[in-house]
């Protein structure tokens, strides 16, 4: 009863006031937590980098596993070493020249793809990639190579051993297995633990 008796002007210019003290509210409280929005906003887009690099990482650290694993098939194919009589009548050091050709082609076709990966991942798993292409070339030139195996540099003075090699591989291709694995697929908590 006491707002019919009240001129209504009044209550427009009441309205008009707490409108304007709202709106100057608003902006006063906008531009101080101005600086907060802005970090909020940058926080927000590096946790998204940091996220999209992390499953950058992780895709190019099982292309690098995958890779291992191709070239611990390729070493370990187990090429022959010996002709036997009946290659060389059907004109064996020809073919052998071709898979020679071969081997070294697709050795090089594995250290290029080696290469692209290694700038994505990290220092540790760049040198075991790294280490494991070093191993399959040393593999791929002793298979290769043109000179007789008694010809050859003894094991005992500095010669390579091919055993070792294959191992090296092997063992560089665990280590990225386990490095993915323990990086990208298994839980944070159980990382933690």
């Amino acid at each position: 009863m006491e707002f019919e008796n009240k001129r209504w002007h009044v209550a427009a210019l009441l309205t008009v006031v707490m409108a304007f003290a709202t709106g100057i509210g608003n902006l006063g409280s906008s531009y101080l937590l101005l600086s907060v929005k802005n970090q909020e906003e940058s926080d927000r887009s590096e946790i998204a980098r940091r996220a999209k690099g992390a499953e950058l990482h992780c895709e190019k650290l099982r292309e690098g596993a995958s890779l291992a694993a191709e070239i611990e098939f390729s070493a370990d194919r187990g090429y022959p070493d010996a002709l036997r009589l009946a290659d060389l009548l059907s004109d064996a050091v020809g073919a052998q020249g071709k898979q020679n050709l071969t081997l070294a082609s697709e050795q090089l076709a594995y250290e290029k793809r080696a290469s692209a990966l290694v700038p994505m991942l990290s220092e540790d798993e760049a040198k075991i990639l790294s280490r494991v292409t070093l191993h399959h070339y040393v593999v791929t030139r002793m298979r290769t190579s043109t000179v007789p195996a008694e010809m050859r540099v003894p094991i005992a003075e500095g010669g390579f051993n091919a055993n070792e090699e294959l191992n090296g591989i092997r063992e560089g291709g665990a280590e990225l297995a386990a490095s993915y694995r323990r990086q990208c697929t298994e839980s944070p908590s159980r990382n933690s633990t």
